[in-house]
C-alpha cells in the first residue's frame, strides 16, 4: 500500500513539473495553409468585365461561346438609328407610320397599333426601356425601307466593329436560326455604342417610360438599385437564357458587364452586380474623367 501511494505520489511530482517548464519556443510552427479569399462562382454561360476607361479584360469566363444574342441585339440597331441621326437623315421628332409588321411580332411590345404614328425618339425610348420589340421593326422600317434591309446594314456594322463571331437575322432579338453572338463580341458592340453615342446613357437610364396611358418600369432592374448604373441593356430569349450589359461611372472609371446565359431574371441581375462590385475594387487608381478608351478591338484588352 506505501509502495502504491509513493508511485501515486512520484507521478503527481512529475506531471506538476511537466506543466510548469516553458513552452519550447524552438520548435518549428505548424503550417497552415491560408485560407483562400472568398469569390462568388458565375453560373452564367458566359461573361466578360472590362476597365473600359484603360481597356483592360478584368474577368472573362467562356467569351468566345456562341449564344443566341436576344434582345442585346437592340444596342445594334440602336447603334444605326443613332448613325443616321448623326448623318442627318432622320430626326427623333421625324413622326414613324406603323406599318401592319408591328402586330405580327411577340414578346415584349408597347402594344403599337398598325396605322398609327408614333415619334422616332419614343420608339428609341421603347427599345431601350421597354426592351420593344414592335418598336425595333417600325424603326428599322423607318430608317431602311424594310426590315431586310436594315438586318443587311446591321451585318455589315457588326463586321465593321470586329464582332466576327456574330451574325444578326432580324432587329428586335427575337429568337431565329443563325442569329448568334458571344460575350467578347457583345463587349465590342457595347463600348464601341457607348463611345459614339455616349447621349444615348440618357433613355438607357430612364428609370420608367410612359406610352399609351401606362408607365412602365426599365427591365434593367440595377439601375434604381445602383446610382452608379447608367445603362445598358437586357435580354432573354428561350433556350439561351437572360443576359444583360451592365456599365456604371465612379469616379471617372467606367466599367462594363457582360452576363450572358444566367439561368433566372434574379440570377443575372445578382451576379452582374457582384462582378461590378468586384471591378471597382480591383480598380487601383481610378483615370481621371475624360474620354473612355477606345472599344475592344481598337485599343487594348481583346
Amino acid at each position: 500500500m506505501a509502495h502504491l501511494k509513493r508511485s501515486l505520489l512520484l507521478l503527481a511530482a512529475l506531471l506538476a513539473v511537466h506543466l510548469l517548464l516553458p513552452v519550447d519556443l524552438s520548435a518549428a510552427p505548424r503550417k497552415t495553409k491560408p485560407k483562400p479569399k472568398a469569390r462568388a462562382s458565375v453560373t452564367a454561360t458566359s461573361a466578360m468585365v472590362m476597365n473600359m476607361t484603360t481597356g483592360e479584360i478584368l474577368y472573362a469566363k467562356n467569351p468566345d461561346a456562341p449564344i443566341a444574342p436576344a434582345s442585346l441585339t437592340k444596342i445594334l440597331t440602336l447603334y444605326l438609328i443613332y448613325e443616321a441621326l448623326g448623318d442627318g437623315t432622320i430626326r427623333t421628332t421625324d413622326m414613324v407610320h406603323a406599318g401592319p409588321s408591328v402586330a405580327r411580332v411577340n414578346g415584349s411590345r408597347m402594344r403599337i397599333r398598325p396605322g398609327s404614328q408614333i415619334a422616332l425618339g419614343e420608339l428609341m425610348k421603347g427599345m431601350a426601356v421597354l426592351s420593344a420589340n414592335d418598336a425595333s421593326v417600325a424603326a428599322a422600317e423607318y430608317v431602311a425601307g424594310d426590315v431586310d434591309e436594315f438586318v443587311r446594314r446591321m451585318n455589315v456594322k457588326a463586321m465593321e466593329l470586329g464582332m466576327a463571331s456574330s451574325h444578326f437575322e432580324n432587329p428586335s432579338g427575337l429568337r431565329e436560326e443563325g442569329q448568334v453572338t458571344t460575350a467578347r463580341d457583345i463587349m465590342r458592340l457595347s463600348c464601341a455604342y457607348i463611345n459614339r453615342f455616349p447621349q444615348s446613357l440618357r433613355i438607357h437610364s430612364m428609370p420608367v417610360f410612359e406610352y399609351g396611358r401606362k408607365t412602365r418600369s426599365n427591365t434593367n432592374h440595377l439601375l434604381e438599385a445602383i446610382r452608379s448604373v447608367d445603362g445598358l441593356k437586357t435580354g432573354h430569349v428561350a433556350g439561351a437564357g437572360y443576359h444583360l450589359v451592365l456599365t456604371a461611372r465612379r469616379d471617372g472609371t467606367r466599367i462594363v458587364v457582360i452576363v450572358l446565359g444566367s439561368r433566372s431574371s434574379g440570377a443575372r441581375f445578382r451576379e452582374a452586380r457582384t462582378l461590378l462590385d468586384q471591378a471597382f475594387r480591383a480598380v487601383q487608381a481610378p483615370a481621371p474623367a475624360g474620354r473612355m478608351a477606345a472599344a475592344p478591338g481598337e485599343g487594348p484588352g481583346l
